[in-house]
């Protein structure tokens, strides 16, 4: 009897800020996150990263496709790579997929020859895109090389969804009645956008480019150009810690402490008002957007997370009380519902929800155990 081929089941969430995957192979689980950079490089430039003692490919991780190059996450940042803003993802979606198959691969020990099972979330401006993304996909895969070897990977099955639908699922797996009209808001890096739905069934979906780095371009241009994903780390942990100043004291750029001094006020002047317009932007496009009556309202990404505050303010005057729930709203977030603890870095368990949630209920998996391992 032929021996049966192993599959990688592989789940990606393709955000500005960060590649999110979740993937896994009989009954082992592994999610990984990693840098969204990527950046072409000659293969003579890369071939130094080739069968190095430090065995993980987090750290050096490349793909080959007809001879072109590509290094992706840390390696394509330490090689020059800056947040990858302006282009489209589906430009460059392909390479981090295959950058993450063959990760996934190291992992849980597949070899170079396996067959995949893809769910891919995209913007939904770019979900228009997803045949082309599949086709260019299904040739790379095929014949791919990398620091372990040459990959020969077939694509057995591939479904694309709109960012949000993982989060949206939610609402229909709880098994709870539906209090009419919902409102699933995913704010992320680069993108705000919206899902309507009525009883579970969607009625209407927004998106815009007010996402996070938003709010950390009008900071960036207006004080010392600093780097940009250092910039937005600092930026939201400074929010999310109550206004810390320490948060903001690794960015610095004097040296002298009178200086520093006075670069932090400057700097904690400009966060607080590229905030408030910020938040006067998002509520504006909200105004235009959203259907007269919402019943409940459910927050997802990381600004969902920053922002958490401000938008239950704003939205609190728009949602039909509701007396069966606390302060009589019907107000959500992914921690609501009984997700897993995933072994991921400090402020991801949120970010991951989505992806979790298109892996686990849009794209059925065996028994897991949830082993997981440390990312970038």
């Amino acid at each position: 009897m032929a021996r049966r081929k192993k599959r990688l089941h592989l789940g990606c969430d393709d955000g500005a800020s960060s590649f999110k995957c979740i993937g896994s192979s009989g009954e082992e689980l592994v999610t990984i996150v990693m840098s969204s950079a990527v950046i072409e490089q000659r293969s003579e430039t890369l071939d130094r990263y080739r069968q190095q003692i430090d065995g993980d490919l987090t750290n050096r991780s490349f793909v080959g496709v007809n001879a072109n190059y590509f290094a992706v996450g840390k390696l394509a940042t330490r090689l020059g790579a800056t947040q990858p803003l302006k282009p489209l993802k589906s430009e460059t979606i392909v390479y981090k997929i295959l950058g993450m198959v063959s990760i996934m691969a190291q992992r849980l020990n597949l070899g170079t020859s396996f067959d995949l099972s893809l769910g891919c979330l995209l913007p939904p401006g770019e979900f228009r895109d997803r045949e082309r993304i599949q086709a260019a996909l299904t040739v790379a895969l095929a014949d791919f090389d990398t620091p372990i070897g040459v990959f020969s990977v077939q694509l057995v099955e591939c479904n694309f969804y709109p960012e949000g639908t993982g989060i949206a699922h939610l609402l229909q797996v709880d098994r709870r009645e539906s209090s009419g009209t919902a409102i699933i808001l995913m704010a992320g890096h680069r993108n705000l956008s919206f899902y309507a739905s009525e009883f579970h069934q969607t009625t209407g979906i927004g998106t815009c480019d007010l996402g996070f780095n938003h709010w950390v371009k009008a900071v960036q241009t207006v004080t010392y150009n600093y780097d940009l994903p250092n910039l937005s780390s600092a930026i939201a942990n400074y929010w999310l810690k109550q206004k810390d100043t320490a948060c903001l004291e690794p960015i610095l750029r004097n040296t002298t402490a009178e200086l520093r001094a006075s670069e932090l006020q400057a700097l904690v002047r400009e966060i607080e008002l590229a905030h408030d317009n910020y938040c006067n932007s998002i509520f504006n496009w909200l105004n235009e957007q959203l259907p007269d009556r919402i019943d409940e309202l459910m927050l997802a990404g990381g600004v969902g997370d920053v922002l958490q505050t401000e938008l239950i303010e704003y939205f609190v005057k728009k949602l039909t009380p509701n007396p069966r729930y606390k302060d009589k709203y019907v107000i959500f977030n992914s921690s609501t519902f009984k997700l897993p603890t995933l072994d991921v870095p400090d402020g991801y368990q949120s970010r991951m929800a989505d992806v979790y949630c298109m892996w686990k209920y849009l794209m059925p998996q065996p028994k897991i155990i949830v082993k997981t391992n440390k990312s970038e």
